[in-house]
């Protein structure tokens, strides 16, 4: 009986220590999301317009857009894109960007474009989507970072 009594302490007790572990809370810190880093030299991978890949039809291949630092971009060889002169540029949140403001120098007017940040492959690509002009035809161009 007295080691029956022994048994049923040491299972009560080892029982008590494993739900003890496993009700204790773990602390993990949450880790803030970094803000998305768009500045850089950056080229067109890919056109489309109303979903139809355009991206043969033009020679994209000189063109590169500059995102600085202090919010300002410079365009090099111009080509059909959301914007044709040089001027600033903003995200409407740093963290988690949903859309990329553009105001041209000389003007007041500013474009706004849809803005996709995604992983393609092993690169970062920038998307942009949006209807420069035309509000019934749709661009999409995907640029990639010039390294």
């Amino acid at each position: 009986m007295k080691l029956k009594q022994s048994y049923i302490l040491m299972l009560c007790t080892l029982l008590a220590l494993v739900f003890t572990n496993f009700s204790s809370k773990e602390s993990t810190g949450s880790v803030p999301e970094g803000n998305k880093n768009v500045v850089g030299r950056w080229k067109i991978a890919a056109v489309t317009r109303n979903g139809v890949d355009i991206t043969s039809f033009f020679d994209f291949a000189a063109f590169s857009i500059e995102f600085k630092e202090n919010g300002t971009y410079v365009i090099s060889n111009r080509v059909p894109f959301v914007v044709s002169k040089n001027g600033s540029w903003s995200l409407d949140d740093p963290t988690h960007p949903l859309r990329i403001s553009f105001s041209q120098e000389g003007s007041a007017e500013t474009f706004t474009n849809e803005f996709n940040y995604p992983v393609v492959g092993e690169s970062r690509r920038i998307i942009l989507t949006g209807s420069p002009g035309c509000n019934l035809n749709t661009y999409q161009y995907s640029l990639v970072a010039i390294k």
